[in-house]
């Protein structure tokens, strides 16, 4: 499973002040097991807790709407995740 950061702020406060490494955490337990096997984000999130899954890690966004995802950029993404995932 691949997930894709937000690029926008969350409008939850709570949501907004978790690290990325904390909201993988709470998806999984809700989950009940690692199902997270690499992350997508912009080049502004702190990955430097986010261990034992793929990290990519680029500029996402749209040139004219900023909090969201450039459709190619995100696809290039996607595509270096699923590489590295073999």
């Amino acid at each position: 499973m691949v997930y894709i950061g937000n690029l926008g702020r969350e409008l939850s406060l709570p949501a907004a002040n978790l690290k990325l490494e904390s909201k993988l955490a709470i998806m999984e337990q809700y989950v009940g097991k690692k199902v997270i096997d690499a992350v997508i984000v912009g080049p502004k999130v702190d990955v430097s807790a986010v261990k034992e899954r793929i990290v990519i890690q680029e500029v996402l966004e749209a040139s004219d709407i900023p909090y969201r995802h450039d459709r190619q950029l995100l696809h290039s993404a996607l595509e270096k995740a699923l590489q590295a995932l073999g």
